[in-house]
Parts: structure tokens; sequence; C-alpha cells
């Protein structure tokens, strides 16, 4: 492979600066404002999830006879919901001010115990409930996951 015309090429871009006014137009106010101010916002949204896959899951146990994915379901919205909450109370104890590294420490310290929650509670959940129905389960975890990405998508007012 020749990188040498690779690097010459790109040596050969020229980058155009844009002024305030092209720039503005090229990004709208919508697209500049945050969709999230609140971290709170994604947890009421992963609850709001879970409340609606329930409702689902409860209409489809209706017609197939299969109670347990209700509780699966509800089960795979806590292990999304919890977690998610300690991080945010872990991280809000942290009073911010000028120094970086205790509040990358404290960032690193709650996902550790974001990751060991979920771990505890998967086998918690694993141990406590044998009719689990796994699709459902995790199919919600996952679908809370999801939530962090799908939340922009959703426009949400305080």
């Amino acid at each position: 492979m020749n990188y040498q015309k690779y690097d010459d090429e790109v040596d050969e871009l020229e980058y155009l600066q844009l002024s305030k006014e092209q720039a503005q137009a090229l990004f709208t106010n919508n697209e500049l404002t945050p969709r999230v101010s609140n971290p709170w916002q994604i947890v009421k949204f992963q609850s709001l999830l879970t409340i609606a896959f329930t409702i689902v899951s409860a209409i489809y146990s209706l017609f197939f006879d299969t109670f347990d994915s209700i509780f699966s379901v509800v089960l795979g919205g806590f292990l999304g919901v919890i977690p998610s909450t300690v991080f945010i109370i872990r991280v809000k104890i942290y009073k911010y001010g000028s120094d970086s590294r205790k509040f990358l420490s404290s960032l690193v310290y709650a996902e550790v115990i974001k990751i060991t929650l979920t771990v505890t509670i998967i086998l918690m959940v694993v141990r406590l409930y044998p009719n689990l129905n796994w699709l459902c389960f995790l199919g919600m975890y996952l679908i809370t996951l999801q939530s962090y990405w799908l939340i922009g998508f959703v426009k949400i007012k305080n």
C-alpha cells in the first residue's frame, strides 16, 4: 500500500473556514440545543419504556397464556433503571469543582458500581426466578440501554 500518496492527498485538501452566519445556517438552533438537560430524564424515559412494554406484554399474555413474560419484562426494565439511578446518585454526590482528577475518579467509581450492580441483579434474577423468559428479560434490558440514544429522537421539556 502506498501511504505516501494518501498523505499527499490529505495535505492537498483545503479547509473552508465558516463565518458565524454560515455556521448558524448549517446548524439550526434545534440541532445546537441539547436534547437532555437533566440525567433524570433518561431514567424517566427508561421507566416509561418499561411501563409501555409491560402493558404490551400483558396484552400479549392474555392471548397466549404466557404470564411469565410480564414479570420478565418488568425485571428487565429494573435491570436497566436501577443501575442508572445509582450511577446518577453516585456522580451527583461529588461536588463539582476545579479538580478534574477527583471528578474523573468519581465517574469511574460510579461506573464500576453500575456494572457490579447490573451483574448482581442478573445473578439474583436467575437464582430467584426460575420461570424467567430470557427473551423478554434481555429484550427489555436492551431497550432500556438503547434509551440513551432513543431519547435524542424525543424532545423533552422540563
